[in-house]
């Protein structure tokens, strides 16, 4: 006789891996004492979390994580062109049962680079980075199986120092990126 099956009961707990992509909007700024110089336009991001549940329903993990963007816009550049920017961390992941709605920090060393339009770099010294993220999982397979699928909504922040200290103004970078992510996880 096959088994029969209950109650969904899945909880999250052990081993933890998450692959996620995204698309949203991201920019970059940095003010300078005549104006600011700024990128921004749509953005695409990848991040990969591999963690363990600490316990039932709290994951705790690391993340590498890299966003991007082509200038829709700039100011106070005629030819910026693209900015490129990753992180690597440690965050947190707290699911609310049976929904399976969660909420998730990502706190992370971050490293950006603008480009213009002719390949010059604008590069910036490594600086924090801050993740924050909600959304849902939902399960795939029977009952016994814990892979899921997921949608969520990701903010992004990373300040940046100045790279170059020779230039007359030394200014840090900000980049922000708001995105909509899709996620295959195992947990």
């Amino acid at each position: 006789m096959p088994p029969v099956y209950e109650r969904d009961e899945r909880r999250h707990g052990g081993i933890s891996i998450r692959l996620s992509a995204g698309i949203g909007y991201g920019w970059a700024k940095r003010k300078l004492e005549r104006g600011s110089s700024r990128v921004h336009g749509l953005d695409g991001l990848l991040s990969l979390d591999v963690g363990s549940a600490v316990i039932e329903n709290l994951i705790v993990y690391g993340r590498v994580a890299g966003f991007a963007w082509n200038q829709l816009g700039a100011g106070g550049s005629d030819n910026a062109g693209s900015a490129y920017a990753g992180m690597l961390g440690a965050g947190a992941r707290y699911y609310l049962l049976p929904s399976n709605i969660y909420g998730s920090a990502t706190a992370a060393l971050g490293v950006l680079k603008i480009t213009n339009d002719l390949g010059k770099p604008q590069n910036a010294n490594p600086g924090f980075g801050l993740d924050l993220e909600v959304g849902r999982d939902f399960w795939a397979g029977t009952p016994l199986d814990r892979r899921a699928i997921g949608i969520a909504l990701r903010f992004a922040w990373l300040h940046c120092g100045a790279a170059d200290t020779r230039l007359s103004e030394p200014k840090p970078w900000n980049a922000f990126a708001l995105s909509f992510v899709f996620s295959v996880g195992y947990n």
